[in-house]
């Protein structure tokens, strides 16, 4: 049966329109991160003294953001 919401049914533009949104989103994430980290180009800012829970509570924060 044709699902239209379906990613395999999906236009090429609306396949590479969700393809850069979900890029987009990954970036501006890990961009965010990075400034909450302080981060200076190793992994040793204040995101990843985070214990695993205050991580995950971030990256549910910052998906409600983006």
């Amino acid at each position: 049966m044709y699902n239209p919401n379906n990613p395999s049914n999906w236009s090429w533009s609306k396949a590479f329109s969700e393809m850069e949104k979900t890029v987009n989103q990954a970036e501006l994430t890990q961009q965010s991160i990075n400034h909450i980290a302080g981060y200076p180009g190793e992994a040793n800012g204040v995101f990843m003294t985070l214990s695993k829970s205050q991580q995950d509570n971030v990256y549910e924060i910052l998906n409600q953001i983006l």
